[in-house]
């Protein structure tokens, strides 16, 4: 017995695994099938259904195993079918499940696949017709939706391709046909068996189905059509076809039934031989041309590509099965020769026919040219082939294309060129996108079959990289992606199918084109089509410079990310001078001016990237040809020159390349020639502002010598931008002040500096435009210690007064305060770092920055972290908030003296700078460190605050504030003892730089690990609770379940450690929760969240009789919770109230008392939805624990309020008020009287005894 040898095993072994569990969950479910002979739960097949449908995209994994599935199914069927006796007896609900598993898996690995491992006995033919006629009756006299809902359609299609195989037997068909046998009636003078009629009959009624059994159908004729013996049969059919499609061209009823008929003749064509189908074509194509000219393929896509495949397959009909000898290869047929001289290439045309002659098979014969006769339906089929290649869709193209090689490689060499020069001639600029793309494909499919000869190339080769450039401006948008794509095909089927010799030329025009589409496209898709061509060129041609180091650096993934392609592999390919020039030409002739703004940008950025390889001619060729194309017509044309000179120029000043008097002139007009133009106004003017910012910039940094009068159109320029409302613009002003200040303002006269300081004070105080404060307060920030020192403390304290809300929503603008906490924060540190190098003089004010920073600015952005105010586009406030957790840490570094030469915070290793001491008198606990002017109370609101924020419910807030606090407890310059429990806290937030804080499964579980510390629970619990409570079910889950878990689990520790202020009874939460409570007093925002917190810790039984609450901790916080409901009128709060109450009632001591008097009183309330909720949880309080409340009048109780309508009319309870009043033994509170009252007319106005008597008072009714 042979063994299996140790490959054969790692192969089974692989195979194996290739579904992993799944394989035997499958063979399993295929055993309890076979077992139980199909007698399986359907769920059973759902489960097995969804297992396979998850391999759509990779069925390649499922065929190992399909033998293994699909026999045991087939058999099972093939048992069922054996035992019933008779097919009328067969239970179709089995075969229904078993067809619908067959029928899956058709569709995910494809039904040429799964044929193969169908049986295939002759004696299953008519059992299998039978069969199908009865599901197809079944069907016809049911409802659609039946159809769709008990799986009939995958049956029919199943059994539709287990008849296509089994037709295929080789015997006569009337040989295993019953009835010819049994039947003593069989029609005279017919010729097809009636088994075959009924096959045929049942296919023609599925051809006008719309569904997949369609397809099957046609699957199944053209095999049975195409038989030896089917001769009649086949005559009898396309006869039918041609009337159906004659008789239903203008009939909408009948629009499945022609592409179905057409599909089956085109499948016909396909399978059928030379002999039986030549006699058919002449009427089929009378009828496919017809067609192809109607409305029905006009607005069929389907139709269209069914026409051509039926064309293409006519007129091979008409050519006979030849070896084109003239056609191109690149070696030898024979493997004999290729072995003898494996050096030589045979490109002759005559060794290759010889070669081919060999090797050719007997259905396909050489026939000389000059005895070749074309008939004329193959000129008009080749002409609607080239019709085809121009189509609007692609499938119809791309079938097209194929079409044009199939037919070409019969035709002689004169003909076949002549078919190449009908495709180039599409190329032209007259012609749509569609024609282009159809013609690459065309071309490709000739040169992968040899049919595009070698002396057509120099033709060939211009013309695709005309293509591969191909992009036509279509409104808003351009059109071309799709012809670039299959042009990069193009040129990977050239090096495939020709030899290096012939084609090292033309790659060497190819390689630059293919690398400017691999780096610079807009589409994903071409760009790793240019590179998969580049790397097949380079694999099998071996002639590309530096091929193999570009093909590792222009990989399918680096190519993935248009940045990267633009800025790190393009730079990469730029050092080699091969490619250089194409590339920059590309940016400068193309990307530059691309209607797509980011890849304008990005262009600009790329050529920054390139100017090092080829600094003059930057300077010189390049920047000649961008600057006269900024005061261009076309708006994307100018934009992109623009910010292409900037960048040119910020390069060779990062280079320290000096330009040319002449050229620096140039240079400084071109922002006055803009302005001059008014570019500014009309369509495009905002990205040209920000692209003349930007420009202004780099001319600064270039240190460019301006004229007065230019010197003073580019400030004004910058001034102007700064007002502008779009944020982008604004911050290019900024950016180009903070630039044009340090090339030509500095140093400044005494009333420059304050002219210039003062404009933008009285902007920032004065001005009633929002947009142009928001550009004052960036300003301020980017101004210089030079013309800040005069007037700091007033700059300070004008960017405190915006960061304050002002109470009016008119005049408080989200954005001016954002700015104004950038603003503060970058003129601290402007001033801060001029006092640590000792260039600080002190003015008028004996004030210090730093002093001034740690006793107003600190408390400003402490103030700013309760930014919470809302407009209609959410919470603004917490842009205001993020801005001032970045002000925080920055201050706080500069009060620990931590400063870089650029002012950026220094790394762990970096040592502290040493000034010298401020003397400033302390109080309390705030005790001065040697150098640092930080304070406990300080440090604890720092960390404090920056905690509350990370355990909100924006998550971008949330993940700001968590990398912040994070950053500060690593920062081993801030001092040890000036944050409480740093060492914990550091092992809290771990030193993980990739930790997702605005995850809630990352920040609160570990976050929640602060209440064990009594100095950050106030804080803590102030944000917590906004995210328990709040209307994220989400959040609410997971913050939720964080704290619960931490209470239930280190609770229980905490009070064994005597350093950790903790009572095992949870007294202290809820005294934090009572100060988190009358914090937030009157504002619902907090109040309401607080509340749901309160009730879910009762809820979840944190507060409960196995962990009781304090008598005096119980009534404060019960106090606090009746005085929020005290006159309120918001729904939600009145009902999380009325739980807490609940909660409440069932402790005890003198709060079950006060809360149940609440109860009761809320059992009263004017809007119905409180009184029915009240009344809810006032039973479920009554069976819980009914003695303790009311006695021994529990039931009496229960009824009164079971059987009263809580949500009706106020008058109509008052005697079930008064009972229940008395049953509690609660004194009940005192009428309110009707108390008339007089009107500005005098005139005495009585209240309403009806509440509905007016629309307000229907909707407070209503409890909304």
């Amino acid at each position: 017995m042979d063994h299996p040898t140790e490959d054969e095993d790692s192969q089974d072994l692989r195979l194996a695994r290739s579904l992993v569990q799944e394989a035997k969950i499958l063979h399993d479910f295929v055993g309890l099938v076979k077992e139980a002979n199909g007698e399986v739960d359907v769920v059973e097949f759902r489960k097995i259904q969804t297992i396979i449908e998850k391999y759509q995209e990779q069925c390649q994994l499922l065929e190992p195993h399909l033998e293994a599935i699909i026999s045991p199914l087939m058999e099972t069927l093939q048992n069922r079918v054996a035992e019933a006796g008779t097919v009328e007896a067969v239970d179709l609900s089995v075969v229904k499940k078993l067809c619908s598993v067959i029928h899956t898996l058709i569709t995910v690995c494809g039904y040429k696949t799964v044929v193969k491992f169908f049986p295939h006995q002759a004696c299953d033919l008519e059992v299998t017709v039978t069969l199908l006629e009865r599901c197809h009756q079944e069907v016809t006299v049911s409802s659609v939706l039946k159809e769709e809902s008990t799986g009939d359609w995958e049956t029919k299609c199943t059994l539709l391709l287990w008849l296509s195989i089994l037709v295929l037997i080789p015997f006569d068909m009337a040989s295993v046909d019953t009835a010819l046998v049994d039947c003593s009636e069989i029609h005279a003078g017919s010729t097809v068996p009636p088994l075959v009629q009924r096959i045929i009959k049942v296919c023609k009624e599925y051809l006008q189905s719309p569904g997949p059994v369609r397809e099957m159908s046609g699957v199944l004729l053209s095999r049975l059509l195409t038989r030896p013996d089917m001769r009649h049969a086949l005559r009898d059919f396309i006869d039918w076809s041609n009337e159906a499609l004659s008789t239903t061209l203008d009939e909408s009823i009948k629009i499945f039934l022609v592409p179905g008929v057409v599909g089956v003749l085109a499948a016909i064509f396909k399978v059928g031989g030379r002999d039986m189908l030549l006699d058919t074509t002449i009427p089929v194509w009378q009828v496919a041309s017809h067609l192809a000219t109607s409305s029905a393929a006009s607005r069929s896509p389907l139709l269209r590509k069914l026409l051509i495949k039926l064309m293409q397959r006519v007129s091979l009909m008409h050519l006979p099965p030849r070896i084109a000898t003239w056609r191109y290869t690149q070696r030898s047929g024979s493997l004999a020769l290729n072995l003898a001289s494996p050096t030589s290439k045979t490109e002759s045309r005559t060794e290759i026919g010889m070669d081919l002659k060999d090797t050719q098979s007997h259905d396909e014969v050489e026939i000389p040219e000059e005895e070749l006769d074309v008939p004329e339906i193959v000129e008009e089929v080749i002409g609607q082939l080239l019709t085809g290649l121009r189509d609007k869709d692609t499938v119809v193209r791309w079938s097209a294309a194929k079409g044009v090689g199939l037919v070409t490689g019969r035709l002689t060499l004169t003909l076949a060129d002549e078919v190449v020069g009908s495709v180039l001639e599409l190329f032209q600029p007259t012609e749509g996108d569609g024609a282009w793309h159809g013609s690459c494909l065309a071309l490709a499919e000739l040169a992968r079959r040899g049919l595009l000869l070698p002396s057509r190339l120099s033709t060939v080769v211009p013309v695709i990289i005309k293509a591969l450039h191909y992009d036509v401006r279509k409104g808003p948008h351009s059109v071309g992606s799709h012809v670039r794509d299959a042009a990069a095909y193009v040129c990977w089927a050239f090096a495939r199918a020709y030899s290096s010799t012939l084609m090292k030329n033309h790659f060497q025009k190819l390689a630059p084109a293919l690398l400017t589409i691999a780096c610079y496209d807009r589409e994903v898709n071409c760009r790793r089509a240019a590179a998969a061509a580049f790397q097949e060129g380079v694999g099998r041609q071996g002639d590309f410079e530096h091929g193999i180091d570009i093909v590792n650096a222009a990989d399918y993934f680096s190519l993935g990310i248009r940045s990267h392609a633009y800025c790190a592999v393009a730079v990469y390919i730029a050092q080699f001078e091969e490619y250089r020039p194409s590339l920059i030409d590309e940016l400068l002739n193309v990307k530059i001016s691309h209607w797509d703004k980011g890849l304008r940008e990005l262009a600009a950025e790329s050529l920054n990237l390139l100017v090092k390889y080829d600094v003059s001619y930057f300077a010189g060729h390049v920047l000649d040809t961008l600057i006269p194309r900024t005061l261009s017509a076309d708006l994307c044309e100018r934009h992109g020159a623009t910010l292409a000179v900037a960048a040119v120029i910020r390069a060779l000043h990062e280079l320290n390349f000096k330009l040319s008097a002449d050229k620096e002139r140039v240079v400084a007009g071109i922002v006055p020639a803009i302005e001059k133009a008014r570019l500014y106004r009309g369509k495009g003017g905002e990205i040209m502002r920000a692209a003349v910012c930007v420009l202004i910039e780099c001319t600064a940094n270039l240190r460019v010598l301006l004229p007065p009068k230019v010197e003073k159109v580019l400030h004004d320029s910058v001034d102007e931008n700064l007002k502008h409302p779009n944020s982008d613009i604004q911050a290019c002003a900024v950016a180009a002040l903070k630039a044009f200040i340090a090339g030509y303002l500095l140093p400044a006269s005494a009333p420059a500096i304050a002219r210039t300081t003062s404009k933008y004070l009285q902007i920032l105080k004065n001005d009633p435009n929002p947009a142009a404060q928001r550009g004052a307060a960036l300003a301020l920030g980017a101004l210089p210690y030079d013309l800040l020192h005069p007037s700091w403390k007033e700059v300070m304290d004008a960017l405190c007064a915006a960061i304050r809300l002002k109470g009016n929503p008119a005049d408080d603008d989200a954005e001016t305060r954002v700015n104004a906490v950038r603003g503060l924060t970058s003129v601290s540190e402007t001033m801060c770092y001029a006092e640590f190098e000792h260039v600080f003089i002190p003015g008028e004010t004996s004030a210090r920055p730093l002093i001034v920073v740690r006793d107003q600015l600190m408390k400003v952005l402490f103030h700013a972290l309760d930014d919470y105010a809302v407009d209609n586009r959410g919470d603004v406030g917490s842009w205001v908030r993020e801005a001032a957790m970045e002000g925080i840490e920055r201050c706080s570094y500069l009060l620990c003296r931590i400063q870089t030469p650029r002012g950026k915070v220094v790394k762990a290793e970096t040592p502290r700078r040493k000034v010298v001491n401020i003397e400033e008198p302390t109080t309390g606990s705030e005790i001065m460190r040697e150098g640092c002017l930080l304070t406990d109370a300080m440090g604890l609101q720092v960390i404090g605050g920056l905690t509350k924020q990370a355990v909100e419910k924006i998550d971008r807030v949330r993940d700001a504030a968590g990398s912040t606090l994070q950053r500060i407890l690593l920062n081993s310059h801030v001092p040890e003892d000036w944050i409480p429990h740093k060492q914990e806290l550091k092992e809290i937030v771990s030193d993980d730089s990739t930790l997702n804080w605005a995850a809630p499964a990352v920040s609160f579980p570990r976050l929640v690990k602060l209440l064990k510390f009594s100095e950050y629970r106030p804080f803590l619990l102030s944000g917590l609770v906004i995210a328990v409570g709040g209307l994220a079910d989400s959040l609410g889950k997971v913050s939720g379940g964080a704290l619960i878990d931490y209470l239930t689990k280190e609770c229980s520790h905490m009070g064994a450690d005597s350093s950790e202020d903790v009572s095992p009874s949870l007294d202290w939460l809820a005294l934090e929760l009572g100060h988190v409570l009358s914090g937030y007093a009157g504002v619902d925002r907090g109040v309401i969240p607080t509340l749901k917190t309160i009730d879910i810790l009762f809820v979840r039984g944190v507060f409960s009789a196995s962990q009781p609450l304090s008598e005096q901790t119980a009534g404060n916080l019960l106090s606090l919770v009746r005085h929020e409901l005290k006159g309120c009128r918001d729904v939600a709060k009145l009902l999380v109230g009325t739980s807490i109450l609940s909660h409440f009632a069932s402790l005890e001591g003198a709060v079950r008392k006060q809360s149940t008097e609440q109860l009761l009183n809320l059992l009263f309330h004017r809007y119905p939805k409180v009184r029915r909720f009240c009344a809810e949880q006032l039973y479920l309080l009554l069976l819980q624990m009914g003695e303790q409340l009311v006695g021994e009048n529990v039931d009496e109780a229960l009824e009164v309020i079971g059987e009263t309508c809580w949500d009706g009319p106020l008058d109509d309870i008052n005697a079930e008020r008064d009972q229940l009043y008395g049953l509690f033994q609660v004194e009940p509170p005192p009428r309110q009287p009707l108390v008339p009252s007089k009107s500005k007319n005098s005139r005495l106005v009585v209240r309403s005894e009806d509440e509905n008597e007016s629309y307000s008072s229907l909707v407070d009714a209503a409890g909304y």
